[in-house]
C-alpha cells in the first residue's frame, strides 16, 4: 500500500446474520486485485483488541468469517448496527463500531460555515 493514498475502507451494517461480513467486491478488489486471500487469517484492531478472522467466500462474495462472531459479540453489535473497516495493511484491518448513530472509539469533527443572518424586520 501506498502510504501517501488514503487507505481503502467500507462502511457496511451488521445483516441479520452476524456471524460473518461480507467484504464488498470492488473494496476487495482494489485491495487484493483478483487474488483475494481465501482461507487465510487476517487481523482486525479494535481498540485495543487485536482479532483473527478467517476469509471466505460466500455466494462468489468474499467475507470475514471465523472470529468476527466475537468482534459482534464483545461490541454487543445488533442488525443495522454500523461498522467501518479501514485498511491498516493488505491482512491488518481497523474496525469503528457504531451503535445507535454513536462511534465507539473514533471523534468526528465538521466544519460550520458561517451563514449570514437575515432579520425580517
Amino acid at each position: 500500500m501506498d502510504p501517501t493514498k488514503i487507505p481503502p475502507s467500507f462502511l457496511t451494517f451488521i445483516g441479520d446474520e452476524p456471524v460473518f461480513l461480507t467484504i464488498p467486491s470492488n473494496f476487495a478488489t482494489n485491495l487484493w486485485g483478483d487474488k483475494v486471500p481465501y482461507g487465510k487469517t487476517v487481523k482486525i484492531r479494535d481498540g485495543n483488541s487485536l482479532r483473527c478472522v478467517r476469509i471466505r467466500k460466500r455466494n462468489g462474495e468474499p467475507i470475514f468469517t471465523d472470529g468476527w462472531i466475537m468482534l459482534v459479540r464483545e461490541n454487543d453489535l445488533k442488525s443495522k448496527d454500523g461498522v467501518l473497516i479501514t485498511t491498516a495493511g493488505p491482512y491488518t484491518f481497523n474496525v469503528s463500531c457504531f451503535k445507535e448513530f454513536v462511534c465507539q472509539n473514533s471523534f468526528f469533527t465538521a466544519q460550520i460555515n458561517d451563514v449570514p443572518l437575515i432579520y425580517d424586520c
